[in-house]
Parts: C-alpha cells; sequence; structure tokens
C-alpha cells in the first residue's frame, strides 16, 4: 500500500512538471508567432507611420513639387575672380579705416561688394545705383537723426524715405537701405553730415572703382552702363 501512494505521487509530479512544460513551450510558440506577425505587418506596410514621420515626408513631397530656378553651372574662374574682388574692394576701405582713422568700413559696403563682385550683371550693381543708391540713403538718414533723433519709428521713417527716392531717381540699391538705417540709429557714426562723404561717398565710390577695374581685367562685362 506504501508503494502504491508513492507511485502515486511521483506520477503525480511528473504529470504537474510535464504540464508546466507544455505551458511554457506554448507561450514560447506564442511569443515567437507574435514577433514574427510584427515583423510581417512592418514589411507589408500595415503597421501606422508616426505622425512626426508622416508630416515631413508631406512637407518633403510638397518642397519637391514647388517650382526650381536654374543653377547653370559656375566655372571655377568666375568664383575666384569675386572672392579676390570682394577681397581686395573690402580690403582697401579696411585699410583706410585703419591708416587714416576715418569710419570707412561701413556694414552696408560688404553687401555692396557682394554685388559688384559677384552679381556684377545685375542692374543693382551698377555704378549708377551704387553710387546714387549710397548718396541717397545717407542723406535721408542723416537729415532724419537731424531732425527727429533715433527712435524705432524715425529709423524706419529714414529706410522707408530712401527707399522712395532710390525708386524714383531709378537708382534703387538694396544695401544702401542699410546705409540710412546706420545713419540714423548713429546720427552718422557720430560724424553727422560728413558721414555722406566719408565713409559713404568715398567708400562706394573706391568699390565701383576697383570693381571696374577688377572685372575689366577678368574679361567681365562690368558696368554694363554707367548712367
Amino acid at each position: 500500500m506504501f508503494n502504491r501512494r508513492k507511485i502515486a505521487e511521483v506520477k503525480k509530479v511528473i504529470d504537474v512538471k510535464f504540464e508546466v512544460k507544455e505551458d511554457f513551450e506554448a507561450d514560447k510558440e506564442s511569443c515567437s508567432a507574435r514577433l514574427m506577425g510584427g515583423f510581417k505587418r512592418a514589411s507589408t506596410g500595415e503597421n501606422r507611420k508616426m505622425p512626426v514621420l508622416e508630416e515631413i515626408n508631406k512637407m518633403s513631397a510638397y518642397i519637391k513639387k514647388l517650382p526650381r530656378a536654374p543653377h547653370p553651372a559656375i566655372p571655377a574662374k568666375e568664383v575666384w575672380l569675386s572672392l579676390w574682388g570682394a577681397f581686395l574692394g573690402v580690403g582697401f576701405t579696411a585699410l583706410l579705416a585703419y591708416i587714416w582713422k576715418f569710419p570707412m568700413l561701413l556694414g552696408p559696403f560688404g553687401a555692396s561688394a557682394v554685388l559688384i563682385y559677384g552679381a556684377y550683371k545685375a542692374p543693382l550693381a551698377q555704378p549708377r545705383n551704387v553710387l546714387l543708391g549710397h548718396f541717397l540713403a545717407a542723406c535721408i538718414g542723416v537729415t532724419v537723426h537731424d531732425f527727429f533723433g533715433t527712435a524705432f519709428w524715425s529709423i524706419a521713417l529714414g529706410v522707408a524715405l530712401a527707399l522712395v527716392l532710390m525708386t524714383v531717381t531709378y537708382s534703387i540699391h538694396p544695401p544702401a537701405g542699410a546705409t540710412a538705417y546706420v545713419a540714423v540709429q548713429t546720427g552718422g557714426l557720430g560724424v553727422g553730415y560728413m558721414y555722406i562723404l566719408n565713409p559713404v561717398i568715398l567708400g562706394a565710390l573706391i568699390l565701383v572703382v576697383i570693381g571696374v577695374v577688377f572685372n575689366k581685367l577678368g574679361k567681365r562685362d562690368y558696368p554694363t552702363h554707367w548712367w
């Protein structure tokens, strides 16, 4: 009787172990099935993409459909000429600023150099626009400062009036807007109406003269017109 009871207990333990093993194998197979199903859904695109990625893809597709400007190949010679032209033009005004201790180096001259030595065929880069545009903007700027001082609205007024005056005289030069801005903001760099002559006219003239000589030496068609 004792042996029968012992055999029954051993059989019960074996049955429990077998059931646990079966449950483990079933869970293992279920986990593997879920993983494989996930991979299959991902490969077939059934999983929904994240909203952020969807928006990025939509925006990218929209940008690609926008009309593009033509980008012809730029010869290496043009790049080197632009580099050295801008270096000489701005460098010369900076040298005079250090030697004579005059405020020759004006911020807008950097923008003018881009037009004269880079976009030299543009109408806004021609001598009339550079010289007359800077001159008119400087005159308007120091005059507005003389009457109204420096304020947010007087700076805006100086730039707006300079734009109108350049427009009606066919001498629009975008960097000249900064010339008027600086004039109202700083009172003509602290020199008043002398700001019109130095640094504006003198600096702009140096940029144009070097631009004409350098572009001619590089066989560039600048200026396309003088006046």
